[in-house]
């Protein structure tokens, strides 16, 4: 193997050239990709560090799907955030979920370099934070836009199908820009409207959102595995977040603190067999972490049945690729109504026939009661 370019390595260890960074970084020769796949998770366990860093060097260039197969064979213990392409006489390529960027200096030879971490240290409540600040702004929607209604449609949702009644108390949990919660907010008079995110930026637009919606919230900084409320809710929204815990059960032994007894749970996520996200597992290198962590709707439902919630509705909403791209991507204010109304209709015939037709799917909801004491 030849020696990688000092610019690579810096990149490698995040740019850092700290002895404790670069010590945790182990290089593999890559051949065949199962084999190599094979490698890097013998290698990862037999060395502990958290913050342990694979670099894979494969003497070639390499394809999307090849690339993702090697990814899928180290997951759940590995995650791949990004990878290089080496060219000899140009520069290398570093290429992440954001898009490319070119690295100082040329290389002289070509290959593949794909660089891995513990997926508990990708998912850690330090990375999300950062990450959560840095898109806030993103997540928040933009009013006039022709994805806006379809955007505003999927946060209404949750309170359609669980609508809040007059004087409870509301929590939207991991709330993001507020939107569940102020949504809820708007239909009833509610005793007191509250939310958290573990984004103090994110926080910021759920103030501000109520505020011009003519509410007040209670938005404070937090993570659903510890709830910065020590109080319990008579309905509890919780839209998008479990596939960002790294541990599934000790997010809903979170969930179990804010819920109060005969209270309700209105919960939704990513459906991780829609046939959209399938596709991008089988041909993408580079997918969020969330993506490939998806919890499906039928555990969902296991997984509250055992803690002593009754089931009360169940939906799937937002149609698989290409609408979701679609949506965010036209601009065009027509093709953006026909889309929302094909995801509406779509959504409901769904529900009324009894949900056979999962795959078509890219997220799922949950209405539950908590067991009354």
């Amino acid at each position: 193997m030849s020696a990688l370019p000092s610019a690579l390595l810096t990149d490698l260890c995040d740019g850092s050239q700290a002895p404790t960074v670069t010590s945790s970084l182990e290089i593999l020769d890559g051949g065949d990709i199962d084999a190599t796949a094979k490698s890097a998770l013998e290698r990862a366990s037999r060395v502990t560090r958290d913050d342990l860093r694979i670099a894979a060097v494969f003497p070639a260039r390499l394809d999307d799907a090849v690339l993702a197969r090697f990814r899928n064979g180290i997951w759940p213990q590995l995650h791949v955030p990004r990878f290089y392409r080496l060219t000899a006489g140009r520069p290398i390529q570093r290429i992440d979920v954001e898009g490319k960027t070119e690295l100082q200096g040329n290389s002289d030879h070509e290959a593949t370099v794909v660089f891995a971490v513990r997926r508990a240290y990708a998912m850690s409540p330090a990375f999300t934070q950062v990450k959560f600040d840095k898109k806030a702004s993103g997540w928040n929607g933009v009013p006039g836009s022709p994805s806006y209604p379809h955007f505003r449609w999927m946060r209404r949702l949750l309170s359609d199908l669980g609508p809040p009644r007059p004087g409870e108390h509301v929590l939207d949990a991991g709330s993001g820009a507020g939107w569940v919660g102020i949504e809820a907010g708007l239909k009833a008079k509610l005793g007191r409207l509250c939310a958290f995110d573990p984004s103090s930026e994110m926080t910021k637009f759920v103030v501000q959102n109520a505020k011009d919606n003519g509410l007040e919230i209670d938005a404070r900084v937090g993570f659903v595995e510890e709830p910065p409320f020590q109080e319990q809710f008579d309905l509890v929204y919780n839209s998008g977040v479990i596939s960002f815990a790294p541990d599934p059960q000790r997010f809903l032994d979170g969930i179990d603190r804010v819920v109060k007894p005969g209270g309700r749970l209105v919960i939704g996520d990513l459906n991780p067999n829609s046939s959209g996200f399938r596709r991008r597992r089988r041909e993408r290198p580079l997918l969020p972490t969330r993506e490939l962590h998806g919890v499906s709707r039928a555990q969902i439902v296991k997984w509250l049945e055992a803690r002593g919630y009754t089931v009360d509705f169940l939906r799937y909403y937002q149609l698989t690729y290409p609408i979701p791209e679609i949506a965010h991507q036209t601009n065009s204010h027509l093709v953006g109504r026909v889309l929302l109304a094909a995801n509406q209709i779509l959504t409901g015939l769904d529900a009324m026939i009894g949900s056979p037709l999962e795959s078509l799917f890219d997220s799922w909801i949950v209405g539950a009661t908590r067991k009354p004491r």
